[in-house]
């Protein structure tokens, strides 16, 4: 072998094998489903015999982009779109409530989002308002965003009152009813504060929104944690936790075929759901 080859092979090495460590690795410790199950997901969804919602509505706030290997490694170096998205659930009597909050326009900007749209995220502010709750996905700002555009008023101190009422149940990590037909499924051994959110619409239909523990579909469909530059330098992650919530979502559908998994970042296409939380919305250009 040339001088010339040995020098190439040795650069390859060197920069090879620490990018596949870092960014294409999709290895982790042994996993178990965590002890979740649809029948239980039903069963407190139906607990009171109360009425899910009759809809689900969507905005969407703001975009940016990632590589793909970050979120679920091995899928390249190409971009992946994720989306700041904010759910109404409209009840047939008494007042809606909210997964995720939308974000900031400051904090967009810090994020630096390459698109925000102000009067999406003003709709999910005045939607805010009149809600019974904000049901988060994880406490950061992108599901907080509402609730900082009303501080200070008596429904923002009603609304963080009970956002800490939710964050000390959650720590005895067990799923539980929160509002009619929905259910909170704490998931802290994924992240800190990660939750997946279950609802059963009163006409039987069925979602499962599952935030920052399937932000893409490469995740669940092919098993894919995020890169290991992610997961095992600064905030250092459980990656057999997280194995371990992706192999759930595997069984919750094998379970129930019908189950619309919501990733954290899209509304997946045959959802049923509305776009706009106001209706005149659909008739701006």
């Amino acid at each position: 072998m040339s001088r010339v080859n040995r020098v190439i092979l040795l650069v390859l090495l060197l920069v090879g094998i620490p990018y596949y460590w870092l960014m294409l690795d999709n290895s982790a410790p042994p996993s178990k489903p965590q002890p979740v199950s649809i029948a239980q997901l039903r069963a407190l969804a139906n607990a009171a015999g109360d009425r899910g919602p009759e809809r689900i509505r969507f905005e969407l706030v703001a975009t940016s982009t990632q590589m793909g290997n970050r979120i679920a490694a091995g899928t390249g170096l190409r971009s992946a779109e994720l989306h700041v998205l904010s759910y109404l659930l409209e009840y047939a009597n008494g007042d809606p409530s909210l997964i995720g909050g939308g974000m900031a326009e400051v904090d967009a900007r810090h994020a630096e989002m390459h698109s925000f749209s102000p009067q999406s995220q003003a709709r999910v502010a005045r939607a805010l308002g009149k809600a019974r709750m904000l049901i988060p996905l994880s406490p950061i700002p992108e599901q907080l965003g509402a609730l900082r555009m009303i501080t200070g008023t008596a429904k923002a101190k009603a609304l963080d009152t009970n956002l800490a009422e939710q964050q000390t149940e959650d720590r005895k990590g067990l799923p539980r009813k929160i509002a009619p037909g929905v259910v909170v499924i704490p998931a802290s051994q994924f992240r800190i504060g990660a939750r997946m959110i279950y609802v059963q619409l009163a006409s039987g239909r069925e979602y499962l929104f599952a935030g920052s523990v399937w932000p893409i579909k490469e995740n669940r469909l092919q098993q894919r944690l995020p890169a290991r530059l992610v997961t095992d330098f600064g905030r250092k992650e459980d990656r057999s936790a997280m194995r371990s919530w992706l192999i759930t979502l595997r069984a919750l559908k094998r379970q129930a075929p019908g189950l619309m998994i919501v990733t954290g970042n899209r509304v997946p296409r045959g959802a049923g759901m509305q776009h706009y939380f106001d209706e005149s919305a659909n008739t701006l250009s």
